[in-house]
């Protein structure tokens, strides 16, 4: 049985749109600024597991990538969001959830991306900002 569904959810759109807000679409950003731009942009406060699920999924598709202490937009997101038709009054994340469903989620590479998130020490990450700013 899966550990988190193997469907794209809104909560991953919307961890995606703060993401590419916190880096601006260049380089790098911590978990707390993501967090903190979500919370910036309509008051959403991701629990772990949200971020978790949402970090597992975007690893696994190749669209974030993660190195020491930042997430990074990879050059295939960037370039799959600026080739999006971008619709005037359309919401960011919906855009952003209609791009994901798009690509398919498999189980092997979920398991191989909670390897990797696990070297990332999310959980320490994710408590420090709790702590910090009573998440």
């Amino acid at each position: 049985m899966p550990k988190h569904s193997m469907n794209w959810e809104e909560t991953d759109a919307q961890f995606l749109e703060a993401l590419l807000l916190a880096t601006g679409g260049e380089g790098g950003a911590t978990l707390q600024d993501v967090l903190l731009m979500a919370d910036a942009i309509d008051g959403s406060v991701f629990t772990l597991q949200e971020v978790e699920q949402a970090l597992e999924k975007l690893v696994a598709v190749g669209y974030i990538s993660v190195q020491k202490n930042k997430l990074s937009l990879s050059a295939a997101f960037m370039e799959a969001y600026t080739a999006t038709a971008v619709e005037e009054n359309a919401e960011e994340q919906a855009q952003l959830l209609q791009l994901l469903q798009a690509k398919e989620l498999t189980e092997p590479k979920k398991e191989e991306t909670r390897a990797t998130l696990k070297k990332y020490k999310l959980k320490n990450y994710y408590q420090q900002y709790t702590e910090q700013f009573g998440g």
